[in-house]
């Protein structure tokens, strides 16, 4: 009976320990790598390093921890909701627009964007590019170079343009049909490497500043008197589309 227990003990510990021990996944292009310590960056790159075609300035690590974003998604998607109740009756085209501006919100798939730079090279000779990762479930997104990038925001139609090599951001805003609520001198670029970058388009203001591939335009709420919320309403939409998984 004693060896009974002890044999039960044994395999009890035997499984907490390995509970333990698998503290790392990572997921990537569909397949799933687990991990018994906190691996560094150079230690889950081989599966893709030989890979042909993928865009590399593109790869993001996500940690697939979503409770903050999706507080953050709930509050932004009841604001929209609020401003698009106070356009129903004087301005159908303002709410239409708001409504589907929440649809797209809805339909992303969110996850905590880590400030990493996915880089094999550097990794394997510069310790600061290749960290160690904590435990927890990663997604190591990396895909081909895409040939659109997504216009969103205060318009009319969330659009995937195709993307326009060495053209000026004001471009993809020729033929869009704006919110009348849009900041019309402004568009903010999220860079598919991350970068955020506000981006002056008017005939004015303008400056060359160019677009990677499977980046994100974000056409804001112009800031006035009546609205003083757009500023706090931009920068958090801002917010969940730096962390938005678009590959």
């Amino acid at each position: 009976m004693n060896k009974l227990i002890l044999m039960c003990l044994l395999l009890i510990c035997s499984v907490a320990f390995n509970l333990v021990m698998a503290s790392v996944t990572v997921t990537m292009q569909q397949q799933q790598y687990h991990y018994d310590h906190t691996p560094r960056l150079i230690e889950i790159l081989p599966p893709l390093a030989n890979k042909q075609n993928l865009y590399w300035p593109a790869a993001v690590l996500y940690q697939l921890d979503t409770t903050h974003l999706e507080e953050k998604r709930k509050l932004v998607l009841q604001q929209l909701a609020s401003l698009e109740k106070d356009h129903q009756e004087d301005d159908s085209e303002i709410a239409l627009s708001l409504q589907q501006l929440q649809a797209t919100i809805k339909s992303w798939r969110l996850a905590r964007r880590l400030p990493i730079k996915i880089d094999y090279d550097l990794a394997r000779i510069v310790a600061a590019a290749n960290p160690q990762l904590p435990e927890g479930n990663y997604l190591l997104a990396v895909a081909p170079r895409s040939k659109t990038v997504q216009l969103f925001g205060a318009v009319n139609k969330t659009s995937n343009l195709p993307h326009l090599d060495h053209a000026d951001a004001s471009e993809y805003l020729t033929n869009q049909h704006l919110s009348k609520l849009a900041d019309k001198d402004t568009v903010i670029i999220i860079q598919a490497d991350g970068r955020e970058i506000k981006a002056p388009v008017a005939y004015w203001n303008k400056t060359h500043q160019e677009v990677m591939p499977g980046s994100q335009l974000f056409v804001p709420f112009k800031h006035s008197l009546f609205h003083p919320e757009f500023t706090s309403i931009n920068q958090q939409i801002v917010t969940l589309a730096l962390n938005r998984v678009t590959q």
